[in-house]
């Protein structure tokens, strides 16, 4: 019979060796643990945001009322002129302004579940305008970045495929994953280059964050909707919260539901 202190330096040595094959094998699970960190995170964020919104929709259950939306001033000029990404005609009778993170796993459910259904009924439809804004989230270190080369994209008619490719594979952004998509669309990689180092992109996604946070946008995805005249989006209401296809369904609709008169 093996004595205890060979049984003891025997355990010891396969500690030692187990261990030594771990960190060879941490290196390549580093990244996912990091990911996995962030949307810790991100769902502490979002928890603490919409902790309010459970509340009120309680009270609203509870009361029978129908669910309320943050009603905000008429907005001027929504799309800056033609100057920021958008999909949908300018004749639009409903604008909605987007506030997202490439980062973010809820602005990604949002696209997977929500936008592409949204997109044909009510975009290619002519039926709304749909503005995209940048909102990165401080704690997400990489959503900056994919913003960054989401709107180079955008400086060769290429935003949203770009955008696309970047909430698809999500889990790889950065620099490699930009050129590569910036390649595959045929752009002027001498340009898309350049434009990553580009101070006015990053002072456009500044304006962007600091806009959103002037009409109460604390957490991604969040949007603005109202009806678009004049080019100004009046009364918008922000929502907040990967929401379904049928939240939106109904704010546009009775957006578009002819103004009843006495």
């Amino acid at each position: 019979m093996p004595s205890t202190h060979s049984t003891v330096v025997a355990s010891l040595s396969l500690l030692l060796f187990t261990t030594a094959c771990q960190q060879t094998s941490d290196d390549k699970q580093q990244q996912e643990l990091a990911y996995l960190k962030q949307e810790v995170g991100q769902l502490k964020q979002q928890m603490a945001i919409m902790s309010s919104q459970v509340k009120e929709m309680h009270t609203i259950v509870m009361k029978g009322q129908k669910l309320r939306y943050r009603n905000l001033p008429t907005q001027e000029n929504p799309d800056e002129g033609g100057k920021l990404p958008s999909l949908g005609l300018a004749s639009a009778n409903v604008a909605i302004i987007e506030f997202s993170d490439f980062q973010c796993p809820y602005c990604k459910r949002y696209m997977d579940n929500t936008f592409t259904k949204l997109k044909s009924d009510y975009i290619d439809t002519g039926k709304v305008k749909y503005i995209a804004r940048d909102f990165p989230l401080g704690f997400h270190p990489k959503a900056k970045g994919a913003a960054i080369a989401a709107n180079c994209g955008q400086k060769q008619d290429a935003y949203w495929p770009m955008r696309d490719a970047l909430f698809k594979n999500m889990r790889q952004l950065g620099n490699k994953l930009y050129r590569d998509t910036a390649t595959q669309l045929s752009l002027d990689m001498t340009k898309f280059t350049a434009c990553l180092e580009d101070q006015a992109i990053m002072s456009k996604i500044k304006q962007d964050i600091n806009y959103g946070a002037s009409v109460g946008v604390r957490g991604t995805p969040s949007f603005l909707i109202g009806k678009l005249e004049n080019n100004q989006l009046l009364k918008p209401k922000l929502l907040i919260g990967a929401q379904s296809y049928d939240v939106f369904k109904a704010a546009i609709d009775a957006l578009e539901a002819p103004t009843k008169t006495n």
